[in-house]
């Protein structure tokens, strides 16, 4: 019999933790009724279902429905609203006290015009819509591409919406998820109000033990109908539910220090030779080290060809952005323009929303060389070996800079290099862009008779310019 009782709490303590996170879903509309709240509450049943039985909506206009012995029945409440909602005192205490005491509330679009009375309700949500100067299609930069709720649109995506610019906005006081892309836009318009150009479209923070999310997209049909918004709010809710782990730290408000080009901080990526002495060649893949370079991501591309943003960030060379690899605070790989032309100055500026960096100059040449590895199948003399590098100087014929390289035709190296392997001359079979990859040289060799055995760096030269020795051995 304690045996039966036993497996009977056990069963009733797995179905305990199974129990979906229940989601109170509001769309009353005291001011202006969007058209699209239909099509919004068909959305959150269709991310109910894609949660697996891990999410619960309850779809409502019933304002009475927020108190506090309600709301008990809820993880989430999630807010597409509008104007002065009739909430009374108590309900308002309820409300935050709900949020305070550890669940969850999120809102979209028109969530932030929405109880302009109530300044704590401001307070929460993080701001009050402030215009709306743009109704077309936008790009939009994934800036915290590792919180749950960007999962899948980093680093960027485009979409048709009604764009929202916020008053009462502070990123002292959120974690900003995503910004418009300014370069989308124009920023011209005579409703624009926001002088800094951050126009920042998805947050969130942390409310005393609980958690607040909120988005601006939501205005048309088609953005609830969009999967990736779907997978968006799927995401969001399960951080709200407390599901999934996401930092909601502000990290990149009014104290953030701007982001800073170290002294010598612009290499080759290849060995990592400061430009600063031995150059910086068109096309070249750069490392940039420095601080604060993003507003705390990490992140890399993930396809090709290159994108000019990455987490918030960019680089430019004149004012132009130049493609980017990887960003992190302390590194940024990129590639230089095929378009620089030897014995000029590139100067570097690393720019993430709202600050950037002193310009930081490179001297361009037209070849600066850097070897990344040398792979082989065995390593005897007359043995081929494969050399990837950086830095060779431009090709034909041409590729455009961040594409990748074409494997018909190969994109050659106007100028052959030079390379030894313990200190022989090898032969060069091939010098140019490595097929399908953006930036990255091959050269293909052979280990030359008079190498080896033994150790036997390969070093490449352009034009009296050296790379970094890249040590190999030599088999007898």
């Amino acid at each position: 019999m304690r045996a039966r009782l036993a497996m009977v709490t056990v069963f009733a303590a797995a179905a305990a933790l199974a129990a979906p996170k229940r989601v109170l879903y509001v769309t009353h509309s005291a001011g202006f009724v969007h058209g699209s709240i239909p099509v919004s509450r068909q959305a959150f049943e269709i991310v109910a279902a894609r949660s697996a039985g891990a999410l619960e909506v309850v779809a409502t206009e019933d304002l009475s429905l927020i108190s506090a012995e309600n709301l008990r029945n809820f993880d989430v409440v999630f807010f597409f609203t509008s104007g002065e909602l009739a909430l009374s005192d108590r309900q308002k205490q309820d409300f935050l006290a709900f949020v305070r005491d550890g669940k969850g509330f999120g809102g979209a679009h028109s969530a932030t015009d929405t109880l302009y009375g109530w300044p704590e309700y401001g307070e929460l949500i993080g701001g009050y819509f402030n215009g709306h100067p743009w109704a077309q299609e936008v790009s939009i930069d994934v800036e915290d591409p590792l919180h749950p709720a960007m999962e899948g649109l980093a680093p960027s995506f485009r979409i048709a919406e009604e764009i929202y610019q916020f008053r009462e906005f502070s990123r002292d006081k959120v974690r900003v998820l995503m910004t418009l892309d300014t370069a989308t836009v124009d920023l011209r318009h005579p409703e624009v109000r926001r002088a800094d150009g951050d126009f920042a479209l998805a947050w969130c923070r942390n409310y005393g033990r609980g958690r607040v999310f909120y988005t601006a997209l939501g205005h048309p049909d088609e953005v609830w109908r969009d999967p990736r918004f779907q997978t968006l709010l799927l995401n969001a809710l399960l951080w709200l539910a407390g599901e999934k782990p996401g930092d909601a730290a502000p990290r990149s408000g009014t104290g953030t220090p701007a982001p800073a080009i170290s002294r010598g901080g612009i290499t080759n990526a290849a060995g990592f030779l400061p430009a600063a002495e031995n150059g910086v060649a068109p096309g070249s893949l750069i490392s940039i080290f420095g601080s604060a370079l993003t507003s705390g991501s990490t992140w890399q591309a993930t396809s090709l060809p290159l994108p000019p943003k990455l987490a918030g960030t960019s680089v430019t060379v004149r004012g132009a952005p130049i493609p980017l690899l990887f960003v992190s605070p302390g590194q940024i790989n990129a590639q230089l323009p095929f378009e620089l032309a030897p014995g000029e100055s590139a100067e570097l500026v690393v720019s993430t929303v709202g600050r950037s960096s002193a310009p930081e100059p490179a001297r361009v040449e037209a070849a600066a060389p850097g070897i990344f590895a040398v792979t082989a199948d065995r390593r005897r003399p007359g043995d081929p070996v494969v050399i990837y590098a950086s830095g060779l100087g431009r090709v034909a014929p041409a590729v455009a800079t961040g594409a990748a390289a074409p494997a018909i035709p190969l994109a050659r190296t106007l100028v052959e290099p030079v390379v030894t392997i313990g200190g022989a001359r090898a032969a060069v079979s091939f010098s140019g862009l490595t097929p399908g990859f953006a930036g990255l040289y091959q050269l293909n060799a052979v280990i030359p008779a008079a190498a080896g055995p033994g150790p036997a760096p390969v070093v490449i030269e352009v034009d009296g310019r050296r790379s970094n020795p890249f040590p190999i051995s030599i088999e007898p």
